[in-house]
């Protein structure tokens, strides 16, 4: 029986190297994509190709997905992940190159890898979103991130409509804190605070994002929806 075929982007970071030790370990074999950084193969028990570009450039993504097809290659799965934080600043002092650069990569970038790895999901496939629980909610001084985030969801409520007579799915998994090397910025006593406001009273870790998305992957009757994993944390 052939194994399934998982295509995950951002696997450089935490959640996304989470997502693919999660896959491989339920018996995917793994497309992993990142940007410039390299990827960490280690502890992944199938098949692993690694590939990197750029998703908030248009033509490489189209390139990439190009060169799939011409392979022959298509998955059972494909999150697209990839995304960047902004510093925590009030909007009226963004520059508006720090307000391009959240939008292009957040929300374009993910725009890009729909558009263009859609064509790439076998029937019955889902394709995952992963947004983040600010855009839902919303973040003070982090108005653009969260703006990026709720056209994620946006994005994926729609597809969803879009895709479903062609059998596949589309979902999106919101995270809340997630105790990753991006959120390294916070010191102790900041997620100490985060701690206590969450009623879960821990920290998110990258294999909770991970079992979301197995979770939205595995369930054939669930689409449209956006899954927020964040310990009941609501800002």
């Amino acid at each position: 029986m052939l194994r399934k075929t998982a295509l995950v982007t951002g696997t450089s970071g935490d959640i996304g190297r989470s997502i693919a030790l999660a896959l491989s370990e339920k018996g995917y074999d793994v497309f992993l994509c990142a940007f410039k950084n390299q990827i960490n193969m280690q502890g992944l028990k199938t098949e692993v190709k690694t590939f990197n570009f750029d998703i908030s450039d248009p033509n490489e993504v189209k390139e990439f997905s190009e060169l799939l097809k011409r392979k022959n290659q298509f998955f059972d799965l494909i999150v697209c992940n990839a995304g960047i934080a902004e510093n925590e600043s009030m909007l009226i002092d963004k520059s508006v190159v720090e307000i391009d650069g959240i939008i292009k990569t957040n929300l374009n970038g993910t725009i890009y890898c729909n558009k263009y790895f859609l064509p790439l999901i076998k029937k019955g496939g889902c394709l995952v979103n992963i947004s983040s629980f600010l855009g839902v909610y919303g973040g003070s001084c982090e108005a653009v991130y969260s703006a990026s985030k709720a056209g994620i969801i946006g994005l994926t409520k729609a597809l969803a409509k879009e895709c479903a007579p062609l059998q596949i799915r589309v979902n999106c998994v919101s995270p809340g804190f997630i105790d990753t090397k991006m959120n390294a910025c916070f010191n102790k006593q900041e997620k100490d605070e985060i701690t206590k406001l969450t009623p879960l009273r821990k920290l998110g870790e990258g294999q909770h994002v991970a079992k979301a998305v197995l979770y939205l992957a595995e369930n054939d009757f669930v689409t449209g929806e956006n899954l927020i994993v964040s310990g009941g944390l609501i800002i």
